[in-house]
């Protein structure tokens, strides 16, 4: 005779309530009386196997169901946001630093350019005190020198003289 099941729970209490003990690996001669029962593993390569054809009225056990697309979990979308939110604080961190490192180059250039003007003024400086006319002007003025009147001459030096005069000094 047929039973009629409604869920696994009534199968397993049945199974239970049963006299006959289960042979070597629990397969005995349940899994053959009911070749029908045998549950196989479906991962939905292979064409499922074909279908016992049952009278109506009459409910087979529950056998595996399809294999269904797993959600997404909680979890995996906080660990995906907490991800996302660390490596935008990292970028705007990095931005502000760049931004930053701008600004000094910038005020670095500025310094920079206010040193060579400064430095040009200095030279344009030096030029105007070291001129020949301002330096005649200032000894004539200050020191009383003037220009002379005529060309210097030459000495002449004998030459005999200063060797006996450079071996007299190094004597002593």
């Amino acid at each position: 005779m047929t039973r009629v099941y409604r869920n696994s729970a009534e199968i397993l209490a049945e199974r239970a309530m049963s006299p006959e003990k289960p042979a070597q690996g629990g397969r005995g001669s349940e899994s053959q009386v009911r070749p029908q029962e045998r549950r196989l593993i479906y991962n939905g390569t292979m064409p499922p196997p074909p279908q016992v054809e049952t009278p109506t009225g009459v409910q087979l056990p529950p056998t595996n169901r399809k294999f269904a697309k797993r959600k997404v979990s909680p979890f995996n979308v906080i660990l995906i946001l907490i991800g996302i939110a660390a490596s935008l604080v990292l970028y705007i961190g990095n931005v502000i630093a760049v931004d930053t490192l701008v600004n000094d180059i910038h005020k670095s250039d500025v310094r920079l350019q206010d040193i060579l003007s400064e430095q040009e003024i200095l030279r344009a400086r030096i030029n105007q005190m070291s001129s020949l006319e301002r330096v005649r002007k200032r000894a004539e003025e200050e020191l009383g020198l003037k220009n002379p009147a005529s060309v210097p001459g030459w000495l002449d030096v004998d030459q005999e003289k200063t060797r006996t005069i450079e071996q007299g000094a190094g004597k002593h």
